[in-house]
C-alpha cells in the first residue's frame, strides 16, 4: 500500500513544486539582468551625463547667440533673418532635449543608488 497526498491519482508519484522565486528587492530592477546582454553590460548613463553637463551650454549659449545675430540683421544681410531664425530654433530644441536628458539622468542616478545608513 501506497501513502497518497489528497488529490493524488493512485499510481503517480509526487513531484516537489519548483521554489517559489523570491520577491525583488527595492533596487534589484536596475541591476538584475533582463535580456541577453553579458553579464560585464555597462550602462551608457556616464556616458550620457558628461555629454549632457557639457552640451547644455553650449546650446544655450547657440540659442542666444543666434538670436542676438538675428535681431541685428537686416533685411540684405547674409545670413538672413529667417535662417538665423532657423537656427536659433535648432538650437533651442537641442538645449531642452540636453536639459531634458539632463534631468533624466540625474533622477535615474538618484533612485539607483541605495540610501546610505547613518552611522
Amino acid at each position: 500500500m501506497t501513502l497518497r497526498r489528497p488529490g493524488q491519482r493512485a499510481g503517480t508519484t509526487h513531484t516537489p513544486r519548483p521554489p517559489r522565486p523570491e520577491p525583488p528587492q527595492p533596487f534589484e530592477r536596475y541591476w538584475s539582468r533582463t535580456g541577453t546582454e553579458p553579464v560585464t553590460a555597462r550602462s551608457a548613463m556616464g556616458v550620457r551625463l558628461v555629454l549632457a553637463v557639457l552640451f547644455t551650454p553650449v546650446f544655450l549659449a547657440a540659442t542666444g547667440l543666434f538670436w542676438f545675430w538675428m535681431t541685428q540683421s537686416g533685411a540684405g544681410d547674409v545670413p538672413g533673418p529667417d535662417s538665423l531664425r532657423t537656427l536659433t530654433a535648432i538650437c533651442g530644441g537641442l538645449a531642452l532635449f540636453a536639459v531634458t536628458d539632463l534631468i533624466v539622468l540625474l533622477r535615474r542616478r538618484r533612485r539607483r543608488k541605495p540610501p546610505q545608513a547613518s552611522s
